[in-house]
Protein backbone atom coordinates (compact mmCIF):
# COMPACT_ATOMS: atom_id res chain seq x y z
CA UNK A 1 0.00 0.00 0.00
CA UNK A 2 0.89 3.65 -0.36
CA UNK A 3 0.16 6.00 2.54
CA UNK A 4 -1.43 9.30 1.47
CA UNK A 5 -2.16 11.24 4.62
CA UNK A 6 -4.52 9.11 6.73
CA UNK A 7 -5.44 6.94 3.72
CA UNK A 8 -3.77 3.71 2.63
CA UNK A 9 -4.17 2.96 -1.08
CA UNK A 10 -3.22 -0.33 -2.73
CA UNK A 11 -0.17 0.26 -4.93
CA UNK A 12 -1.49 -1.81 -7.84
CA UNK A 13 -4.77 0.14 -7.86
CA UNK A 14 -2.84 3.40 -7.72
CA UNK A 15 -0.80 2.28 -10.75
CA UNK A 16 -4.04 1.38 -12.54
CA UNK A 17 -5.53 4.83 -11.96
CA UNK A 18 -2.27 6.53 -12.94
CA UNK A 19 -2.21 4.47 -16.15
CA UNK A 20 -5.67 5.78 -17.02
CA UNK A 21 -4.44 9.34 -16.51
CA UNK A 22 -1.40 8.70 -18.73
CA UNK A 23 -3.62 7.17 -21.40
CA UNK A 24 -5.86 10.22 -21.36
CA UNK A 25 -2.81 12.38 -22.09
CA UNK A 26 -1.54 10.05 -24.84
CA UNK A 27 -4.91 9.93 -26.58
CA UNK A 28 -5.21 13.69 -26.39
CA UNK A 29 -1.77 13.98 -27.99
CA UNK A 30 -2.88 11.61 -30.76
CA UNK A 31 -5.83 13.87 -31.56
CA UNK A 32 -8.73 11.83 -30.19
CA UNK A 33 -11.78 13.89 -29.27
CA UNK A 34 -12.93 14.14 -25.69
CA UNK A 35 -15.82 11.77 -26.45
CA UNK A 36 -13.46 9.21 -28.01
CA UNK A 37 -11.01 9.39 -25.09
CA UNK A 38 -13.81 8.89 -22.59
CA UNK A 39 -15.20 5.96 -24.60
CA UNK A 40 -11.88 4.06 -24.60
CA UNK A 41 -10.80 4.84 -21.04
CA UNK A 42 -14.37 4.43 -19.79
CA UNK A 43 -14.32 0.71 -20.58
CA UNK A 44 -11.62 0.22 -17.93
CA UNK A 45 -13.10 2.67 -15.45
CA UNK A 46 -16.53 1.05 -15.57
CA UNK A 47 -14.86 -2.33 -15.17
CA UNK A 48 -13.12 -1.01 -12.07
CA UNK A 49 -16.44 0.25 -10.66
CA UNK A 50 -18.05 -3.12 -11.42
CA UNK A 51 -15.23 -4.93 -9.62
CA UNK A 52 -15.43 -2.80 -6.49
CA UNK A 53 -19.23 -2.61 -6.48
CA UNK A 54 -19.66 -6.37 -6.80
CA UNK A 55 -16.97 -6.90 -4.12
CA UNK A 56 -18.94 -4.75 -1.69
CA UNK A 57 -22.15 -6.64 -2.47
CA UNK A 58 -20.43 -10.01 -2.00
CA UNK A 59 -18.88 -8.69 1.22
CA UNK A 60 -22.31 -7.63 2.49
CA UNK A 61 -23.76 -11.05 1.74
CA UNK A 62 -21.00 -12.80 3.68
CA UNK A 63 -20.37 -10.38 6.58
CA UNK A 64 -23.70 -8.51 6.93
CA UNK A 65 -21.58 -5.51 7.89
CA UNK A 66 -21.11 -2.55 5.51
CA UNK A 67 -18.01 -1.27 7.32
CA UNK A 68 -16.32 -4.63 6.69
CA UNK A 69 -17.75 -5.10 3.19
CA UNK A 70 -16.05 -1.90 2.01
CA UNK A 71 -12.71 -3.70 2.29
CA UNK A 72 -13.81 -6.90 0.52
CA UNK A 73 -12.08 -7.95 -2.71
CA UNK A 74 -14.86 -10.15 -4.07
CA UNK A 75 -12.45 -12.84 -5.21
CA UNK A 76 -12.83 -14.55 -8.57
CA UNK A 77 -16.51 -13.64 -8.90
CA UNK A 78 -15.82 -9.90 -8.85
CA UNK A 79 -13.03 -10.35 -11.38
CA UNK A 80 -15.35 -12.20 -13.76
CA UNK A 81 -18.05 -9.54 -13.33
CA UNK A 82 -15.53 -6.78 -14.06
CA UNK A 83 -14.27 -8.65 -17.14
CA UNK A 84 -17.83 -9.07 -18.43
CA UNK A 85 -18.52 -5.34 -18.00
CA UNK A 86 -15.30 -4.40 -19.81
CA UNK A 87 -16.10 -6.75 -22.70
CA UNK A 88 -19.63 -5.35 -22.95
CA UNK A 89 -18.36 -1.80 -23.33
CA UNK A 90 -15.71 -2.98 -25.80
CA UNK A 91 -18.47 -4.64 -27.84
CA UNK A 92 -20.27 -1.29 -28.00
CA UNK A 93 -17.08 0.61 -28.82
CA UNK A 94 -16.64 2.20 -32.25
CA UNK A 95 -14.65 -0.21 -34.47
CA UNK A 96 -12.16 2.54 -35.31
CA UNK A 97 -11.30 2.84 -31.60
CA UNK A 98 -10.50 -0.84 -31.04
CA UNK A 99 -6.80 -0.32 -31.78
CA UNK A 100 -6.61 2.41 -29.15
CA UNK A 101 -8.37 0.13 -26.68
CA UNK A 102 -5.86 -2.68 -27.26
CA UNK A 103 -3.04 -0.16 -26.78
CA UNK A 104 -4.62 1.00 -23.51
CA UNK A 105 -4.82 -2.58 -22.25
CA UNK A 106 -1.14 -3.17 -22.98
CA UNK A 107 -0.12 0.04 -21.20
CA UNK A 108 -2.17 -0.83 -18.10
CA UNK A 109 -0.68 -4.34 -18.09
CA UNK A 110 2.82 -2.86 -18.44
CA UNK A 111 2.27 -0.61 -15.43
CA UNK A 112 0.86 -3.42 -13.30
CA UNK A 113 3.75 -5.71 -14.32
CA UNK A 114 6.40 -3.21 -13.24
CA UNK A 115 4.51 -2.53 -9.98
CA UNK A 116 4.85 -6.14 -8.75
CA UNK A 117 8.41 -7.57 -8.98
CA UNK A 118 8.47 -11.31 -9.75
CA UNK A 119 11.51 -13.60 -9.92
CA UNK A 120 11.76 -16.96 -11.64
CA UNK A 121 13.69 -19.09 -14.15
CA UNK A 122 14.40 -18.36 -17.82
CA UNK A 123 16.34 -20.76 -20.07
CA UNK A 124 17.60 -22.65 -17.00
CA UNK A 125 18.88 -19.38 -15.46
CA UNK A 126 17.34 -18.95 -12.00
CA UNK A 127 16.54 -15.79 -10.04
CA UNK A 128 15.69 -13.76 -13.14
CA UNK A 129 13.54 -10.56 -12.89
CA UNK A 130 10.50 -11.90 -14.71
CA UNK A 131 8.67 -8.58 -14.38
CA UNK A 132 11.43 -6.80 -16.33
CA UNK A 133 11.58 -9.49 -19.03
CA UNK A 134 7.79 -9.34 -19.33
CA UNK A 135 7.88 -5.55 -19.50
CA UNK A 136 10.40 -5.73 -22.38
CA UNK A 137 8.12 -8.11 -24.28
CA UNK A 138 5.12 -5.89 -23.60
CA UNK A 139 6.99 -2.86 -24.91
CA UNK A 140 7.68 -4.74 -28.16
CA UNK A 141 4.01 -5.65 -28.45
CA UNK A 142 3.09 -2.06 -27.55
CA UNK A 143 5.30 -0.74 -30.38
CA UNK A 144 3.77 -3.16 -32.90
CA UNK A 145 0.26 -2.15 -31.82
CA UNK A 146 1.16 1.53 -32.16
CA UNK A 147 1.78 0.96 -35.88
CA UNK A 148 -1.70 -0.36 -36.68
CA UNK A 149 -3.93 1.16 -34.00
CA UNK A 150 -5.25 3.87 -36.39
CA UNK A 151 -6.63 1.26 -38.79
CA UNK A 152 -7.28 -1.98 -36.86
CA UNK A 153 -8.26 -5.23 -38.56
CA UNK A 154 -9.39 -8.53 -37.06
CA UNK A 155 -6.02 -9.98 -37.94
CA UNK A 156 -4.13 -7.22 -36.12
CA UNK A 157 -6.24 -7.61 -33.01
CA UNK A 158 -6.08 -11.41 -32.97
CA UNK A 159 -2.32 -11.57 -33.42
CA UNK A 160 -1.84 -8.98 -30.66
CA UNK A 161 -4.08 -10.95 -28.30
CA UNK A 162 -2.15 -14.09 -29.29
CA UNK A 163 1.12 -12.33 -28.44
CA UNK A 164 -0.31 -11.19 -25.11
CA UNK A 165 -1.32 -14.78 -24.29
CA UNK A 166 2.24 -15.84 -25.09
CA UNK A 167 3.62 -13.31 -22.59
CA UNK A 168 1.11 -14.53 -20.00
CA UNK A 169 2.22 -18.12 -20.64
CA UNK A 170 5.87 -17.09 -20.37
CA UNK A 171 5.25 -15.44 -16.97
CA UNK A 172 3.46 -18.52 -15.66
CA UNK A 173 6.17 -20.90 -16.92
CA UNK A 174 8.99 -18.80 -15.48
CA UNK A 175 7.58 -19.05 -11.95
CA UNK A 176 6.64 -22.72 -12.28
CA UNK A 177 2.87 -22.14 -12.30
CA UNK A 178 1.97 -22.99 -15.89
CA UNK A 179 -1.04 -25.28 -16.33
CA UNK A 180 -2.42 -27.24 -19.27
CA UNK A 181 -5.51 -25.05 -19.67
CA UNK A 182 -3.26 -21.99 -20.11
CA UNK A 183 -1.43 -23.68 -22.97
CA UNK A 184 -4.79 -24.74 -24.42
CA UNK A 185 -6.02 -21.13 -24.51
CA UNK A 186 -2.79 -19.96 -26.16
CA UNK A 187 -2.95 -22.72 -28.79
CA UNK A 188 -6.60 -21.91 -29.58
CA UNK A 189 -5.76 -18.22 -30.02
CA UNK A 190 -2.79 -19.13 -32.21
CA UNK A 191 -4.90 -21.40 -34.40
CA UNK A 192 -7.66 -18.79 -34.70
CA UNK A 193 -5.11 -16.14 -35.66
CA UNK A 194 -3.67 -18.40 -38.35
CA UNK A 195 -7.16 -19.07 -39.72
CA UNK A 196 -8.30 -15.43 -39.79
CA UNK A 197 -5.04 -13.73 -40.80
CA UNK A 198 -2.31 -15.94 -42.21
CA UNK A 199 1.11 -14.34 -41.54
CA UNK A 200 3.54 -13.54 -44.35
CA UNK A 201 6.27 -15.98 -45.37
CA UNK A 202 8.89 -13.62 -43.93
CA UNK A 203 7.12 -13.48 -40.54
CA UNK A 204 7.00 -17.30 -40.41
CA UNK A 205 10.69 -17.56 -41.23
CA UNK A 206 11.64 -15.04 -38.52
CA UNK A 207 9.47 -16.82 -35.94
CA UNK A 208 11.02 -20.20 -36.73
CA UNK A 209 14.49 -18.67 -36.54
CA UNK A 210 13.82 -17.19 -33.10
CA UNK A 211 12.46 -20.52 -31.81
CA UNK A 212 15.49 -22.41 -33.11
CA UNK A 213 17.84 -19.86 -31.52
CA UNK A 214 16.09 -20.19 -28.14
CA UNK A 215 16.22 -23.99 -28.38
CA UNK A 216 19.98 -23.91 -29.08
CA UNK A 217 20.64 -21.50 -26.19
CA UNK A 218 18.52 -23.59 -23.83
CA UNK A 219 20.36 -26.78 -24.84
CA UNK A 220 23.75 -25.13 -24.30
CA UNK A 221 22.92 -24.06 -20.73
CA UNK A 222 23.22 -26.42 -17.71
CA UNK A 223 20.15 -28.58 -17.43
CA UNK A 224 17.86 -28.30 -14.42
CA UNK A 225 15.71 -31.18 -13.28
CA UNK A 226 12.58 -29.10 -12.81
CA UNK A 227 11.15 -25.68 -13.51
CA UNK A 228 9.82 -25.33 -9.96
CA UNK A 229 11.53 -22.68 -7.84
CA UNK A 230 13.20 -24.24 -4.79
CA UNK A 231 15.15 -23.12 -1.75
CA UNK A 232 18.38 -23.79 -3.65
CA UNK A 233 17.42 -21.69 -6.68
CA UNK A 234 15.59 -18.78 -5.01
CA UNK A 235 17.30 -15.73 -3.51
CA UNK A 236 16.36 -13.96 -0.29
CA UNK A 237 13.94 -11.07 -0.68
CA UNK A 238 10.33 -9.94 -0.48
CA UNK A 239 9.30 -10.40 -4.11
CA UNK A 240 7.41 -13.29 -5.68
CA UNK A 241 9.88 -16.08 -6.39
CA UNK A 242 12.13 -15.17 -3.44
CA UNK A 243 12.46 -16.45 0.14
CA UNK A 244 11.43 -13.95 2.86
CA UNK A 245 13.39 -13.49 6.11
CA UNK A 246 12.76 -16.15 8.74
CA UNK A 247 11.86 -15.12 12.28
CA UNK A 248 11.19 -16.30 15.81
CA UNK A 249 8.43 -14.62 17.82
CA UNK A 250 6.42 -15.29 20.97
CA UNK A 251 2.89 -16.62 20.92
CA UNK A 252 0.16 -15.34 23.24
CA UNK A 253 1.02 -18.03 25.81
CA UNK A 254 4.70 -16.98 25.82
CA UNK A 255 6.02 -19.96 23.86
CA UNK A 256 8.37 -19.35 20.93
CA UNK A 257 7.31 -19.82 17.32
CA UNK A 258 9.87 -20.37 14.54
CA UNK A 259 8.78 -19.76 10.94
CA UNK A 260 11.50 -22.16 9.72
CA UNK A 261 9.70 -25.00 11.52
CA UNK A 262 6.91 -24.81 8.92
CA UNK A 263 9.19 -25.63 5.96
CA UNK A 264 7.45 -28.31 3.93
CA UNK A 265 4.02 -26.72 4.49
CA UNK A 266 2.10 -24.02 2.68
CA UNK A 267 2.12 -20.91 4.86
CA UNK A 268 0.27 -17.57 4.93
CA UNK A 269 2.08 -14.81 6.85
CA UNK A 270 -0.29 -11.96 7.66
CA UNK A 271 0.70 -8.69 9.39
CA UNK A 272 -2.13 -7.00 11.28
CA UNK A 273 -3.11 -4.58 14.06
CA UNK A 274 -6.24 -4.39 16.20
CA UNK A 275 -6.91 -0.73 15.27
CA UNK A 276 -6.78 -1.46 11.51
CA UNK A 277 -10.31 -1.70 9.93
CA UNK A 278 -9.21 -3.82 6.91
CA UNK A 279 -7.45 -6.20 9.33
CA UNK A 280 -10.66 -6.62 11.27
CA UNK A 281 -12.55 -7.14 8.01
CA UNK A 282 -10.35 -9.99 6.79
CA UNK A 283 -9.99 -11.97 10.04
CA UNK A 284 -13.32 -13.86 9.83
CA UNK A 285 -12.60 -15.05 6.27
CA UNK A 286 -9.07 -16.06 7.24
CA UNK A 287 -10.48 -18.10 10.12
CA UNK A 288 -12.99 -19.88 7.87
CA UNK A 289 -10.26 -20.67 5.36
CA UNK A 290 -7.90 -21.95 8.07
CA UNK A 291 -10.53 -24.32 9.46
CA UNK A 292 -11.28 -25.72 5.99
CA UNK A 293 -7.65 -26.13 4.94
CA UNK A 294 -5.72 -27.99 7.62
CA UNK A 295 -2.70 -28.37 5.32
CA UNK A 296 -2.19 -24.59 5.25
CA UNK A 297 -0.83 -22.73 8.29
CA UNK A 298 -1.76 -19.08 8.80
CA UNK A 299 0.70 -17.07 10.89
CA UNK A 300 -0.89 -13.84 12.11
CA UNK A 301 1.88 -11.41 13.08
CA UNK A 302 0.69 -8.55 15.28
CA UNK A 303 2.66 -5.34 14.79
CA UNK A 304 2.69 -4.73 18.52
CA UNK A 305 4.73 -1.52 18.34
CA UNK A 306 1.84 0.14 16.48
CA UNK A 307 -0.73 -0.79 19.15
CA UNK A 308 -1.79 1.81 21.73
CA UNK A 309 -2.28 -0.99 24.22
CA UNK A 310 -0.98 -4.54 23.52
CA UNK A 311 -3.91 -5.91 25.50
CA UNK A 312 -6.23 -4.60 22.77
CA UNK A 313 -4.55 -6.92 20.26
CA UNK A 314 -4.76 -9.91 22.62
CA UNK A 315 -8.46 -9.42 23.32
CA UNK A 316 -9.32 -8.82 19.65
CA UNK A 317 -7.54 -11.90 18.30
CA UNK A 318 -8.62 -14.27 21.09
CA UNK A 319 -11.60 -15.70 19.11
CA UNK A 320 -9.23 -16.66 16.28
CA UNK A 321 -6.48 -18.33 18.32
CA UNK A 322 -7.85 -21.79 17.45
CA UNK A 323 -7.83 -21.05 13.72
CA UNK A 324 -4.27 -19.84 13.19
CA UNK A 325 -0.95 -19.16 14.88
CA UNK A 326 -0.86 -15.71 16.50
CA UNK A 327 2.53 -14.15 17.29
CA UNK A 328 3.64 -10.71 18.45
CA UNK A 329 6.35 -8.53 16.91
CA UNK A 330 6.99 -6.63 20.14
CA UNK A 331 10.18 -4.81 19.09
CA UNK A 332 9.21 -4.21 15.44
CA UNK A 333 12.24 -6.01 13.98
CA UNK A 334 10.21 -8.47 11.91
CA UNK A 335 8.01 -5.68 10.56
CA UNK A 336 11.13 -3.78 9.56
CA UNK A 337 12.61 -6.88 7.89
CA UNK A 338 9.40 -7.29 5.88
CA UNK A 339 9.21 -3.52 5.21
CA UNK A 340 5.69 -3.23 6.57
CA UNK A 341 4.43 0.28 5.84
CA UNK A 342 0.70 -0.33 5.92
CA UNK A 343 -1.63 -3.05 7.11
CA UNK A 344 -2.76 -5.62 6.46
CA UNK A 345 0.08 -7.12 4.42
CA UNK A 346 0.05 -10.80 3.46
CA UNK A 347 2.66 -13.18 2.02
CA UNK A 348 1.85 -16.68 0.75
CA UNK A 349 4.71 -19.21 0.86
CA UNK A 350 4.93 -22.61 -0.81
CA UNK A 351 6.40 -25.76 0.72
CA UNK A 352 9.94 -24.55 -0.06
CA UNK A 353 9.36 -21.26 1.75
CA UNK A 354 9.25 -19.31 -1.53
CA UNK A 355 6.81 -16.41 -1.95
CA UNK A 356 4.14 -17.32 -4.51
CA UNK A 357 1.76 -14.41 -3.84
CA UNK A 358 1.51 -11.26 -1.78
CA UNK A 359 -1.16 -8.69 -1.08
CA UNK A 360 -1.06 -5.17 0.33
CA UNK A 361 -4.56 -4.69 1.69
CA UNK A 362 -7.42 -6.84 2.90
CA UNK A 363 -7.72 -10.42 1.68
CA UNK A 364 -10.65 -12.82 1.81
CA UNK A 365 -11.34 -16.54 1.50
CA UNK A 366 -11.72 -16.36 -2.28
CA UNK A 367 -8.29 -14.76 -2.64
CA UNK A 368 -6.70 -17.40 -0.41
CA UNK A 369 -8.42 -20.20 -2.32
CA UNK A 370 -7.14 -18.79 -5.61
CA UNK A 371 -3.53 -18.60 -4.37
CA UNK A 372 -3.51 -22.01 -2.67
CA UNK A 373 -5.72 -24.17 -4.86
Amino acid sequence: MVAIGPLNIRFDLLIFLLSLAVLYGIFRFLGLSSKQREAVIGTWFYGFLAWKGSAIVIGLLTTRDLSLALYATGGVWSQWIAAAVVLWFVYRLDRNLLGYWVLSGLLIWLGMTLAVPVYGTILNLSDQPIHLWSAALLLILFGMTWRWMHAPTRGHILWTVCGASGIWLFQSYAVGQVQWWMMGISLILFGLSLYVARPSKKAIQISIGVLVLLAVVNAALPERATQTITTETASTGLNIGQIPPSFKLQRTDGSTFDLASLRGQQVVVNFWASWCPPCRAEMPDMAVFAKERDEVTIVAVNTTTSERDPDDAISFVEPYEDAFTVVYDRDGQVGDAYRIQAMPTTYVLDESGVIIAKQFGAIDKNWLDAQLN
